[in-house]
């Protein structure tokens, strides 16, 4: 049978055990005798190494990805911002500027993609009356025309997004900027 080998911590206290028991007086003796220990016990596992590079790699992307979609956000909402202004000659009337804003939103969901203009034409009437009542209930002609000439700009920032979303950004930035007045 044979004899059990001790495991590590066992072997760095017998160790030391054995170098404070020598008496040694001499510190040059025990200090190497404690740097080797040391050195024995920061050995690393090449695995761990080799995890903890991944890991870093992927900690790095995912930096890497939220910078970029920060940024891409901060174009989105810079090019909204410039989009979402008053136009030159501003509706007279709450109903107008409403009309307008609705016939902007038609448009904007036409220039969509083919799949997205064919969904928008079969709830077309329904969607559109839905944003007619939601124009007349914040009763804001500022709002509306703001909306208006802001849907009908090129926005190419928002093409990833869907297209009803992209608009309730639009509809939201002018109702930031111009509702409160």
């Amino acid at each position: 049978m044979q004899p059990a080998i001790p495991s590590f911590p066992v072997l760095v206290l017998t160790a030391l055990a054995l170098a404070s028991a020598s008496g040694c007086d001499s510190s040059s003796k025990s200090s190497s005798v404690e740097q080797s220990i040391a050195k024995a016990v920061t050995v690393e596992d090449p695995e761990a190494q080799a995890r903890e590079a991944i890991e870093a790699k992927a900690r790095a992307e995912r930096q890497q990805r939220a910078a970029a979609q920060k940024q891409a956000e901060a174009a989105r909402d810079a090019e909204i911002d410039a989009a979402a202004v008053l136009p030159e000659v501003a509706p007279k009337t709450l109903e107008e500027a409403c009309d307008g804003a609705v016939t902007a939103y038609d448009d904007f969901m036409k220039r969509a993609d083919e799949k997205t203009v064919l969904l928008w034409h079969e709830g077309r009437r329904k969607k559109m009356a839905e944003r007619r009542a939601t124009c007349i209930t914040q009763a804001n002609p500022t709002v509306a025309a703001c909306q208006s000439r802001a849907l009908l700009a090129p926005l190419p920032s928002l093409a990833g997004l869907e297209r009803s979303e992209a608009a309730n950004l639009v509809f939201a930035r002018c109702a930031d900027k111009f509702g409160k007045t």
